[in-house]
């Protein structure tokens, strides 16, 4: 297990948890809270998107959702970047034109800052629409640096090639690992950190760090260096990586799926299916927890596996990826977590209980504190308990209800 005196509940309880967990995260990942997702995100994007360019500009404003309201980064973001998405998927303008458009600096104060600024629409003063995300210059170049390699690095499809298209660009590397079934989505993320996250130390500024396209293309290229850095990559894929898990397993479940096996058929064609077939059954359990701070909330953390601050357990600095992966793949539980179908990234769903439950310290009411029974009530509509606890709209399936029979869970 992680470093520090961390003990685990007992066998039977911990299964009874994740058991719970993972029927919280089918509740989310249900097409009726996803349809909730659609009208709520899709409704900013540009209204005439191909599949690709909807995949690109949620991949983009994923790299700026870092310690910022989530529906800014979907509303503001995702309105300025699909504009410059569908700009750089039609146009022949060059990055450096594209982003003189979309990308500006301004004084604020006396102070030199960046933002992101939409070409097509404006505020009710009249001034364009802006979006400054949280470390803007930081994610300019991650940005930069996506769509230069995506421009860049051409791919190969059904002997047609594709540039600017990052589906093409996953695609290529489905195609190329898709006899290594454990492993395929994990080289497919190592691509895809390549792509966009793996930045080089700036020698001038030691503090800050920029992109080295012509360094990532000869790795994307040489089968041997790209190995080298997968190794690298999987050792330490629970450390740092929560946009780029938490993009790839929205391609692999939900809304976004649905759209990345649409934009797949636009590309593949008639060999379509075979694509999409591969693509849905890389193992789950190859995803990793994201990381999120709500993740490793002290409250949420003690109550449901019971752990405890101890001399060399701070809970609030706890790597929950890590513990989460070193718990599934544990002998001692893996078969029966593996038969409840539960995966280290549904421990997700933390994301939106702690925030709801933990947060507003509903622990009277919480499912983990045998207060399901109080919140459970079986109706036609909806699930109560996924609702209160998480704030889904997931059907009340009685049938299949984990606790509606005994009205406790633990």
């Amino acid at each position: 297990m992680s470093k520090g005196k961390i003990k685990i509940p007992n066998k039977d309880l911990l299964i009874k948890i994740f058991k719970f967990i993972s029927w919280l995260d089918k509740k989310k990942w249900c097409k009726e809270n996803q349809q909730k997702e659609k009208e709520r995100i899709l409704k900013n994007f540009a209204p005439d998107l191909t599949n690709s360019e909807r995949i690109l500009t949620h991949w983009l404003c994923y790299i700026t959702d870092r310690q910022m309201p989530f529906m800014r980064v979907w509303e503001i973001g995702g309105l300025v970047f699909s504009e410059l998405v569908q700009e750089y998927k039609r146009s022949k303008k060059s990055l450096e034109e594209i982003f003189k458009d979309y990308y500006e600096e301004y004084n604020e104060k006396n102070r030199k800052k960046f933002r992101f600024i939409s070409k097509r629409k404006k505020d009710k003063k009249g001034n364009p629409i802006v979006y400054a995300s949280r470390f803007v210059t930081t994610d300019y170049q991650h940005i930069f640096q996506t769509l230069e390699v995506l421009d860049k690095h051409e791919v190969t499809i059904n002997g047609k090639t594709y540039r600017r298209d990052l589906v093409a660009f996953i695609l290529h590397f489905i195609q190329k690992f898709k006899n290594e079934k454990e492993k395929c989505l994990r080289r497919v993320a190592c691509a895809l950190y390549l792509l966009t996250y793996r930045l080089d130390k700036d020698k001038e500024n030691s503090e800050k760090f920029k992109s080295n396209v012509d360094k990532i293309l000869k790795i994307l290229r040489d089968d041997k260096e790209f190995e080298k850095e997968f190794k690298k990559f999987d050792k330490k894929a629970t450390e740092g990586k929560k946009r780029l898990w938490a993009s790839l397993r929205n391609y692999k479940k939900g809304l976004f799926f649905e759209i990345f096996k649409e934009a797949t058929k636009d590309i593949t064609k008639d060999k379509a299916e075979k694509f999409i077939k591969v693509w849905e059954s890389l193992p789950m359990d190859s995803l990793e927890l994201p990381g999120d701070r709500w993740n490793n909330d002290p409250r949420f953390i003690k109550c449901v596996l019971g752990l405890k601050e101890g001399d060399n357990v701070k809970l609030r600095n706890l790597n929950m990826s890590k513990l989460i992966r070193e718990i599934y793949n544990n002998q001692k539980y893996h078969k029966e977590l593996k038969e409840i179908g539960f995966y280290p990234e549904q421990f997700d769903v933390s994301f939106d209980f702690a925030r709801k439950m933990c947060e507003e310290r509903l622990c009277h009411i919480c499912p983990f504190n045998n207060g399901a029974k109080s919140i459970c009530v079986p109706n036609e509509e909806y699930c109560t308990v996924a609702l209160i606890t998480c704030g889904y709209l997931a059907p009340c399936d009685q049938e299949n209800c984990i606790i509606n029979k005994t009205k406790k869970l633990l």
